[in-house]
């Protein structure tokens, strides 16, 4: 004969176990098999994430220019020029001047900093690459060294026969201050040098970047001394990709169009003829893969502006995981095992996803859930579902499937694991009832 206490309580757990058999047999069964989920072992390859880290960098050299050997002069360059007799005109000595060096590692002061001394006046040569000298006129020396600018200087004052007898032609050209490019580095990765460690499942909504205007001289005037003047290479929380807004030849600005910013496939010394209106430079390619920008890519004029792209990669839980927005590592992969362990520390047990379920009176999973369904964005703006088994990727690399950026990740009970730890929980609360009872 039942005990008196326990009789009064049958009705509920005869309520409790219809529930757990209707769930278990129905309810859940509807929601955890999706008939349209597609294996993760037959999902074709193009829908498939493409794996991280087997992208090597390419090297750092090709972000800068080639330094010719010597200086070839051109518009807005200081030089110091001195013509016996003529500059100056009133005396025969020449005359010293300090030298100015950009030395500055900010990039650079627009004066530099004295180190040296030059002889003659200084002029700076105008926009169209002419210098204008007394007695001769505008006198082109774009494109010259220092040395042939000498020469052509010389050459212009003995053609005027201004030069006095006797041989003393005494003509210097040096070369003052170099010209520079102002250039704009606009970066969305974290300004601070502070490394600051946050928690997986803690996303940053409020996100302030920085920016920059500084002055890069000729031969240096390209995206690897502009980042290396404003803070280094793209962090971890930046995309491994340079953008370069041109400034230059822009006549209709426009938003950027998704063609543009397809990387051209161009050999490092080719030269691309079509003026673009951003230039988008990759930081990391496929093993042997060559570089896919020429240096007239990484060459900035002046106007232009750097851009660091912010990283904004993340990956979505729910179902048995709960509801979180996980951000991805930008250098590493991430299978499904990762992202559940990721996600919560544990898919489940004797103890529940909390560790806590028996303090509460519950035995919490003892069946583990192992299914998992992911829903994937296609191209064309559809989900596809995936179906995972996680007791088949223990062991079989084909589930383990590599998680992308904006996938939602469900950790779901098959129809007899649900089925399962229904019964079990309804055993204890039977259990708990009868030991209710007797006390």
């Amino acid at each position: 004969m039942l005990n008196p206490s326990f009789r009064g309580t049958q009705p509920l757990l005869i309520c409790n176990l219809a529930f757990a058999l209707i769930t278990a047999c129905s309810g859940c069964h509807t929601i955890t098999c999706v008939k349209d989920a597609v294996p993760a072992s037959r999902l074709p390859r193009e829908y498939c994430a493409a794996a991280r880290e087997h992208c090597l960098p390419f090297p750092l050299t090709a972000l800068g220019q080639e330094k010719p050997a010597a200086h070839q002069i051109g518009p807005g360059d200081q030089l110091g020029v001195y013509v016996y007799g003529v500059l100056p005109p009133s005396t025969t000595e020449a005359p010293v001047l300090p030298k100015s060096q950009p030395v500055n590692q900010r990039y650079y002061p627009p004066n530099g900093s004295a180190v040296g001394a030059v002889t003659g006046l200084p002029m700076e040569v105008a926009a169209d690459g002419t210098l204008d000298l007394p007695l001769v006129g505008a006198l082109d020396v774009s494109g010259m060294t220092v040395r042939e600018a000498t020469d052509a200087v010389r050459e212009a004052y003995r053609k005027k026969e201004i030069f006095a007898q006797g041989g003393t032609e005494r003509v210097t050209v040096s070369l003052i201050t170099p010209r520079v490019h102002r250039i704009l580095v606009v970066r969305e990765d974290t300004p601070s040098p502070q490394v600051e460690l946050l928690p997986p499942g803690q996303v940053d909504h409020i996100h302030r970047g920085s920016g920059e205007v500084i002055d890069l001289p000729i031969y240096e005037n390209d995206v690897l001394h502009a980042l290396a003047s404003t803070g280094g290479m793209p962090g971890t929380d930046a995309a491994r990709e340079i953008w370069v807004f041109k400034r230059s030849g822009l006549t209709n600005p426009h938003a950027i169009l998704p063609e543009e910013l397809q990387v051209r496939t161009v050999s490092y010394h080719e030269t691309v003829g079509e003026d673009r209106q951003v230039i988008r430079l990759p930081l990391a390619g496929c093993p042997g893969e060559c570089v896919p920008y020429d240096q007239s890519s990484v060459v900035l004029d002046e106007g232009d502006v750097v851009y660091v792209p912010r990283r904004a990669e993340y990956f979505y839980t729910g179902g048995l995981l709960g509801g979180a927005k996980l951000p991805l590592p930008r250098d590493e992969d991430i299978d499904v095992l990762e992202a559940i362990a990721l996600a919560n520390g544990s898919t489940g047990g004797p103890l529940g996803q909390s560790g806590n379920a028996l303090s509460a009176g519950s035995p919490g999973y003892l069946i583990r859930p192992s299914r998992v369904i992911i829903l994937r964005k296609m191209h064309d703006g559809r989900q596809l579902p995936i179906r995972v088994d996680l007791a088949r990727a223990m062991t079989d690399e084909k589930e383990r499937l590599l998680i992308q950026s904006d996938d939602v990740v469900m950790l779901q009970f098959k129809p007899h694991q649900a089925f399962l730890n229904g019964i079990a929980t309804w055993l204890n609360l039977n259990v708990t009832a009868v030991a209710t009872g007797r006390n």
